[in-house]
C-alpha cells in the first residue's frame, strides 16, 4: 500500500504533464514556428505578406514567431534588437521581441518599435495599408505615409545588438522610406 501512495503522485504530475503537452499541441488558435520548423509553417515574412503588407516592414533576422488568429495577437522574436538608419535621418529600432494585433492591412497594439526622431525615440504604435501604393506610420497622434515599394526587400540590422551579421556596422542597413 505505501509504494502504490510513492507512485501515485508521479503518475499524477506525468498524467498531468502529458495532458498540458497533448492540449497545448493540439490548440488550432496558436500558430508557432520557430527557424527548425520553418517548412512546417509559413515565416513570419510570408505571414506579413498574407495580412497585405510588404515582408520588409520587418528586418533580417527573425528567428521565430506566435500568432494566434482569434484575435490576431502576435510576437515576433529576433535574434536580438536590431537597428538601421532610413532615408530622412531617421533611425529605426527593433527589440528582441515585436508584438502587437494584426488583421488585414492594419497593425495595432505595436510594441517593441520605435523610430529616432528629434533626439527622442518613440515608439510606432500602429501601422497601416493605406491603400496598394503606402503605408502610414502612426507614432501616437502622429503619423506619416511612405511608398510601400520602398518595403519590398527586408533591411539588414546594424551594430552591436543586432542578432545578426558580425556587429561591426559593415552591414549597415539603410531602407528607403
Amino acid at each position: 500500500m505505501a509504494s502504490l501512495r510513492r507512485l501515485g503522485l508521479p503518475l499524477l504530475v506525468l498524467f498531468i504533464l502529458l495532458t498540458v503537452v497533448s492540449a497545448s499541441e493540439s490548440d488550432p488558435t496558436v500558430l508557432a514556428a520557430a527557424a527548425g520548423d520553418a517548412a512546417a509553417q509559413p515565416s513570419a515574412y510570408e505571414m506579413l505578406e498574407g495580412f497585405g503588407f510588404p515582408r520588409g516592414i520587418l528586418p533580417e533576422g527573425v528567428t521565430g514567431y506566435t500568432y494566434r488568429p482569434s484575435d490576431g495577437a502576435f510576437e515576433v522574436f529576433m535574434g536580438g534588437d536590431c537597428e538601421f538608419d532610413v532615408d530622412g535621418g531617421y533611425r529605426l529600432t527593433y527589440r528582441r521581441r515585436i508584438y502587437g494585433n494584426v488583421e488585414g492591412g492594419s497593425i495595432r497594439n505595436l510594441g517593441g518599435v520605435s523610430v529616432r526622431m528629434f533626439l527622442l525615440n518613440w515608439g510606432i504604435d500602429r501601422v497601416v495599408m493605406e491603400d496598394a501604393g503606402h503605408l502610414m506610420f502612426y507614432v501616437g497622434p502622429l503619423s506619416q505615409a511612405f511608398p510601400a515599394d520602398n518595403f519590398e526587400e527586408s533591411p539588414q540590422c546594424r551594430g552591436r545588438r543586432c542578432g545578426g551579421g558580425d556587429g561591426d556596422g559593415a552591414a549597415l542597413g539603410v531602407a528607403a522610406v
